[in-house]
């Protein structure tokens, strides 16, 4: 069992208040809409509700099982979608927990339409890596947290 399945069932109570002010940055940053939305290490998905059309994707079995939301199980390096298939993809404070960063970026550029919103924590161990990577998108400082945001 990894560590997001077994802290499943307090996870909301412990980050939700800063997971939606985030959450809250992105939609008015990239103007989400209507848009159909891919969230890339969604967790428990709490937030879903904010978005018209909402797929969420984590790894963690026990965080979907949290959910009421439309998720799948999968992983960000390998996302079992077609090109361009969103409008907009998302990924809250997960990035850090990916594998391979760099090829998850790729991945979520690769099924993006539009706009992408990612964040990661500063003092993330790989947070040089990414923020090398996402050097063309737009920067938020947020508390402890930098946001990432692009339109195509």
């Amino acid at each position: 069992m990894n560590y997001y399945d077994q802290i499943a069932q307090g996870y909301n109570e412990l980050h939700k208040e800063e997971q939606l002010k985030k959450i809250n940055i992105i939609i008015k940053e990239l103007k989400i809409t209507n848009d159909k939305v891919l969230d890339v290490g969604c967790g428990t998905a709490f937030y879903s509700n904010l978005f018209k059309d909402y797929t969420g994707l984590d790894p963690s079995q026990g965080m979907l099982d949290q959910s009421s939301a439309n998720v799948i199980k999968g992983e960000a390096e390998n996302l079992p979608f077609k090109d361009n298939s969103f409008d907009t993809i998302i990924s809250i404070t997960a990035i850090q927990n990916f594998k391979d960063p760099i090829k998850a970026i790729n991945e979520m550029k690769r099924v993006a339409k539009k706009k992408i919103g990612i964040t990661i924590l500063k003092q993330a161990k790989n947070f040089k890596l990414v923020e090398k990577e996402l050097k063309n998108f737009n920067r938020i400082d947020q508390d402890k947290d930098i946001i990432f945001t692009i339109y195509f």
